[in-house]
């Protein structure tokens, strides 16, 4: 539930906040107007809403502390996306020296609020992918001018993504000395996967194209994007798993696999893809066995480091969900073994 103002006004930050804010001349002659918060993520940004009867719609303020997440990388990716005709919430004015935006609100419906009132998510979904297909489209028309402006996801930065598993999984949350979890083992296991991934076509990734950064647009029964500051240039598969192995909500397989033959048919079509089907299908778990990882690593610093402990209830799915697909592949013995072991209490119990 919203707090209002008043139960806040003890932030420094807001306190900030409010005075840019009437000095800004997207709010001049709208006195009086609130702010309410509507949520925070899994950085240090953190997001208001500000209403005012001077206007017959909403804003967003975004709060983003110029030390921990400077704006920088937020503004250009918009301006990126927006080259790309993708639908993101409009910026109206921003402060980057404060750390402050105010934004076009998208509403309350996420994706995942929009899911769980559908039987078949398989057309919302669809709809999703057809925003990436849309981006993979725009990216290749622009490919030289958009490489100078995005980096890739290198070898080095799926090196680091996957050594906060191993950091903050498995050496804080378990607890586990090196004789669980062999260093050379983990380096060999983690080659198979980064070797998948830098094979695969590459193209623009937002990095975390999930049912809560996607938002249902009411009006235009369109879906919108938000969270996008992180993007490169990185494996096809990427966003698609973000999108179908998301840690919020749960997808049976016939609609994965509706969605995937989708997608494959797609890219096979615009000739990005070559090669079967079942081929494509193993980048796809490969990189979805690196993106799990990471985010069982990213919940666990979330909880030890920031002191963020709600995102710990998804952790058991998303081993189980590695699982599974490990399970599957001969290469990936290494972490199939790791996740038996603590299914069957020879390592520490998940918490």
């Amino acid at each position: 539930m919203s707090k209002p103002l008043t139960e806040i006004k003890y932030d420094s930050r807001i306190t900030e906040a409010k005075k840019w804010l009437e000095s800004s001349s997207i709010l001049k002659d709208s006195k009086p107007y609130e702010i309410t918060p509507i949520s925070s993520d899994a950085s240090f940004r953190r997001y208001f809403r500000i209403t005012t009867s001077k206007l017959d719609h909403t804003l967003i303020l975004m709060d983003s502390p110029p030390e921990k997440e400077p704006l920088q990388k937020f503004l250009s990716r918009a301006e990126i996306f927006n080259e790309l005709k993708i639908a993101i919430p409009t910026i109206y004015s921003r402060n980057s020296l404060m750390g402050f935006l105010i934004i076009e609100d998208f509403g309350d419906t996420t994706l995942l609020k929009k899911i769980s009132e559908n039987k078949d998510p398989t057309t919302l979904l669809i709809s999703a992918i057809d925003i990436l297909l849309k981006i993979g489209d725009e990216y290749k028309k622009k490919r030289n001018t958009m490489d100078r402006k995005v980096n890739t996801f290198s070898k080095k930065i799926l090196l680091e993504e996957l050594d906060l598993f191993r950091n903050w999984y498995v050496g804080t949350h378990l607890d586990q000395k090196s004789r669980y979890f062999p260093v050379h083992n983990f380096q060999t296991f983690t080659d198979s996967l980064i070797s998948s991934m830098l094979r695969e076509p590459q193209t623009l990734i937002h990095r975390d194209f999930h049912s809560k950064n996607l938002m249902y647009l009411n009006k235009s029964n369109k879906i919108g994007v938000i969270d996008f500051q992180d993007a490169l240039v990185g494996p096809i598969t990427y966003d698609l798993v973000s999108l179908l192995k998301d840690a919020y909500t749960d997808y049976s397989q016939d609609v994965e696999n509706a969605c995937l033959r989708y997608f494959f048919e797609k890219i096979a079509e615009r000739q990005l893809v070559k090669g079967s089907f079942e081929s494509f299908k193993t980048s796809y778990d490969y990189t979805a066995i690196q993106r799990n990882l990471k985010i069982i690593g990213i919940f666990c610093r979330l909880k030890y480091r920031d002191n963020k402990d709600n995102y710990m209830r998804y952790l058991k799915k998303l081993n189980q969900r590695t699982l599974a697909i490990s399970e599957n592949y001969s290469e990936l013995q290494f972490i199939t073994d790791f996740f038996r072991g603590i299914y069957d209490n020879r390592l520490n119990s998940v918490k």
